[in-house]
């Protein structure tokens, strides 16, 4: 049959194994701790139901459908990025890897993510306070 089938199918809401639940909870303290190791650069790879791998540098948003996600061009130099939105439901598998400093010097960081998990928080006000409309009598 053609269609859209979850992968994990016993989730809660027909919500996908890589939901932004798993994003928010299990993935973030997990990754934490690979990023904690001395010596050692965190790698994360999403790999796409088409095959496709995208070497993550980090996550910008997490929405309910989708993703924001910053990817390196080029896994061997990681000097250039470009920004990708992804449905959920497209990531088929997730890769964590650490590689020595020495052989890749940049990869996946968590600096990000405290905004990221922060879903009740309002959109920035760059500064400004927002105020009341006046009450009229």
């Amino acid at each position: 049959m053609i269609g859209y089938y979850p992968i994990n199918p016993a989730a809660q809401d027909n919500e996908d194994a890589f939901g932004p639940r798993f994003f928010r909870t299990h993935f973030v303290d997990y990754m934490r701790q690979v990023c904690a190791v001395d010596g050692q650069t965190p790698v994360l790879e999403l790999v796409l139901a088409s095959g496709q791998v995208l070497d993550v540098s980090h996550i910008l948003e997490l929405k309910p459908d989708y993703m924001l996600v910053s990817v390196f061009r080029d896994e061997r130099t990681c000097e250039d990025t470009y920004n990708t939105y992804l449905r959920y439901q497209t990531i088929f598998r997730i890769n964590v890897l650490t590689r020595p400093h020495e052989d890749r010097p940049i990869g996946f960081s968590m600096q990000n993510m405290p905004a990221v998990l922060d879903t009740d928080r309002a959109a920035p006000d760059n500064g400004r306070e927002k105020k009341k409309p006046a009450r009229r009598k």
